[in-house]
């Protein structure tokens, strides 16, 4: 093999390993950024005791939808058990009335 086509032979295989090597990008999860995942996430850290991040996913949850009441549920749990009735009751009856305005429809 003369030295033009060796050289050609090695600069294409490098080429090639730093191409194999590169990191394949991964987009995104849409189907992870929905209100029933993130609710279901919610919830399942209030479980775990894990308040603060609940409430954030609660809020997540409504930043997409903000007529998903499970989200005020979850929401309406979190302020219950952080101690603040008040706004625990905001968010209830904000559930209640976005399910009653479900059901005229």
């Amino acid at each position: 093999m003369s030295f033009g086509k060796q050289y050609f032979f090695l600069a294409g295989l490098c080429v090639f390993f730093l191409f194999a090597c590169a990191t394949t990008p991964t987009g995104t999860n849409a189907w992870l950024d929905t209100p029933v995942h993130h609710v279901n996430n919610g919830n399942t850290l209030l479980k775990s005791g894990k308040i603060d991040d609940a409430l954030r996913e609660f809020n997540r949850a409504i930043e997409l939808d903000p007529n998903f009441s499970s989200a005020y549920v979850g929401l309406s749990l979190v302020y219950g058990l952080k101690g603040d009735d008040e706004t625990s009751a905001v968010y209830l009856k904000k559930a209640v009335d976005l399910l009653k305005e479900a059901q005229k429809q």
